[in-house]
């Protein structure tokens, strides 16, 4: 008897175990059909019509280029319509379809007031908007149905633009000149309260971290947040930076004395000068090419020490250090 107990107990969980394999495959069947039957479904749904309102952003190009566009109601117009379902989705959730452009040149602006004005009725927004709205969908209503515009005069005025930037300079680079920046000028047009305001205007901000190389780049101008009212003559304007591997070099440079109206004997009679120099100009550099003075004049008989000057640097060339700074000097009686 306890034989046949073990081998019963062993038989057992065998077949089990091919049941639960001959069940998979099954479940996977009835899953697959399943999904395809909620697709189809979903399919069929789809392509029946639907009504929906999907908001669009509109922007107003064309305007008349003797006036600005100061009001233009609502810059997001709902448009009811009927279509497929599938179309629907596409409308309501792909951003780059719900974008609209309206063309104000056939607009017809009337005087009003200290301004002008003028306005699009239903029958011409659907006329334009209907073109641009992609699938065969139909329009139902729009809202607002009417849009109205309000316009002023342009006035102009030229005005200097600032760079806004930073940046930081790697290991033993340097600039070799002045960061230069061209136009540096902009012609900026809006209504008269702001351009009566307006004085100057910045570029965006521009970083450039760890700088080894020159640099050539153009930086957008910051518009602000009014830039609808704005219109400029230029978009960006080109940075120019000079960048090169430097290195640190001492010279000493004899001291002279200008306005001398006595007799003046100044000791030291030489400085240091530590400067930096790109390593292109520097076997070109020797220190006859500096100049240092200091200017002596009867009103400074009071002053201990004269403050060297240096008058002349060769270009690139940009000193760190000057030692002395300052020199003593004694009168020699004639």
């Amino acid at each position: 008897m306890a034989v046949d107990s073990q081998i019963d107990t062993g038989i057992k969980p065998s077949e089990t175990g091919r049941k639960e394999h001959r069940s998979h495959p099954r479940l996977i069947v009835f899953l697959v059909c399943l999904v395809i039957s909620i697709l189809m479904w979903l399919f069929i749904e789809l392509m029946k019509d639907y009504n929906d309102e999907i908001k669009y952003n509109v922007t107003f190009i064309n305007a008349p280029k003797d006036l600005i566009l100061t009001h233009s109601g609502d810059s997001v117009i709902s448009i009811g319509m009927t279509a497929q379902g599938f179309e629907l989705l596409a409308a309501k959730y792909a951003h780059k379809l719900r974008d609209l452009t309206i063309d104000l040149s056939s607009l017809k602006i009337r005087a009003a007031g200290e301004g002008y004005s003028a306005y699009l009725p239903s029958a011409l927004i659907v006329e334009q908007l209907g073109t641009q709205i992609r699938f065969d969908k139909e329009i139902t209503f729009i809202k607002p149905d009417t849009l109205f515009f309000r316009f002023s005069k342009i006035f102009s005025r030229v005005v200097p633009v600032k760079l806004d930037m930073d940046y930081t300079l790697s290991g033993q680079y340097d600039l070799t000149d002045s960061i230069a920046f061209n136009p540096q000028f902009v012609t900026v047009s809006s209504i008269k309260s702001i351009i009566d305001t307006l004085s100057f205007v910045t570029t965006r901000n521009l970083h450039l971290s760890q700088l080894d190389s020159s640099v050539n780049i153009k930086v957008a101008i910051n518009k602000g947040f009014r830039a609808n009212l704005l219109k400029y003559s230029i978009d960006s304007v080109t940075v120019k930076i000079k960048v090169e591997k430097v290195t640190e070099a001492g010279y000493t440079v004899p001291v002279s004395i200008s306005g001398n109206g006595e007799n003046v004997k100044i000791f030291p009679d030489k400085v240091e000068i530590v400067c930096r120099i790109p390593l292109s100009a520097y076997p070109h550099i020797a220190a006859s090419d500096f100049s240092a003075e200091v200017e002596f004049l009867p009103l400074l008989k009071k002053e201990k020490k004269l403050k060297v000057i240096l008058v002349k640097i060769p270009d690139k060339v940009r000193v760190l250090k000057i030692s002395p700074t300052e020199v003593e000097y004694i009168i020699i009686s004639k």
